[in-house]
């Protein structure tokens, strides 16, 4: 046979999940091609559905450097990395080959991200499809998978609603605490939100920002940043709440709650001229955020001075 020849029946029998005839043409084809791609990266994923894993991760990472650009071969050595359980060795992969060289397509990175899912968390997973996308901002299919993942975020965080419904909400708190330091919830974001705001619900707004702080580590993003302003406001620590309310409100001006906030807590400095250098900073960036001008005036006439 020809590589041709080769190439069609291994594909065939692959396709059959006829694996030990796969494994024996591509052995053969590799007497003959040596040095085929090809040949080299199915043999390690033959070996791999042949659940022969230590095989194929030697034979995967001595060919590393030849393969290293297909993605198909990539996707095999994860997969082989995850059966092994080497979590270290897939974030070295990830933060110190994958992102760093931009390797890979959209749907790679689905893919990477719903591995790093079951290896690492949900959060990491986001993560990936969060700098995917900066990589692909035009992407429809990253722009859908990271949805996707918003809304089975969402429908956990239900679940943990529904789960506690029932308890009082001390009684939920103590259930969590004991929980939350363990492997399967120490980095549950969806767990954690719930927690900020059952100490939210009772008052504990020094424990609630706790929470959010820890959120902001496993996933740093506009919303726990604007919970954590929140938090910091309502626990009467308004220079922090500033820090973190000031950047959301120069994205979206518009946002009442925002600029309600941001006004009671420059009211209750007196600082008149603080609050419109902030509103004038807003209107630079957000020319058509004219509302704002009225907050200007309404600080001017009952900021006490």
């Amino acid at each position: 046979m020809n590589r041709v020849d080769y190439r069609s029946r291994i594909i065939a029998l692959i396709k059959e999940k006829n694996f030990q005839a796969a494994y024996n043409t591509v052995s053969e084809a590799l007497t003959v091609y040596p040095s085929a791609s090809f040949f080299l990266t199915n043999e390690i994923f033959i070996l791999f559905r042949l659940n022969r894993v230590k095989e194929a991760r030697d034979k995967a990472e001595e060919g590393f450097d030849v393969l290293k650009n297909d993605l198909f071969f990539l996707r095999t050595y994860l997969s082989i990395l995850e059966k092994e359980k080497a979590a270290g060795d897939i974030e070295r992969m990830i933060e110190g080959f994958i992102f760093p060289l931009r390797i890979g397509d959209e749907k790679f990175y689905i893919f990477l991200s719903k591995l790093a899912g079951r290896v690492f968390s949900n959060e990491r997973a986001q993560d990936i499809l969060g700098k995917a996308e900066a990589l692909f901002p035009e992407s429809r299919e990253l722009k859908q998978a990271a949805a996707q993942k918003q809304t089975d975020n969402f429908t956990r965080y239900k679940n943990y609603k529904e789960k506690f419904k029932g308890k009082k909400t001390a009684e939920a708190i103590a259930e969590i605490e004991g929980i939350r330091g363990l492997p399967g919830y120490s980095s549950d974001y969806e767990l954690h939100l719930y927690l900020a705001e059952l100490y939210k619900k009772t008052g504990k707004y020094d424990r609630a920002i706790e929470i959010y702080e820890y959120l902001l580590k496993l996933r740093d993003n506009k919303f726990a940043r604007r919970m954590l302003g929140y938090a910091y406001y309502k626990n009467g620590d308004y220079e922090k709440a500033v820090v973190y309310l000031k950047d959301i409100f120069m994205e979206s001006p518009g946002d009442h709650f925002l600029y309600s906030a941001l006004y009671r807590i420059y009211e209750s400095k007196a600082d008149c001229e603080g609050f419109e250098k902030l509103m004038l900073e807003a209107l630079s960036l957000n020319p058509g955020a004219g509302h704002l001008y009225g907050l200007i005036k309404r600080a001017r006439k009952n900021f006490k001075h």
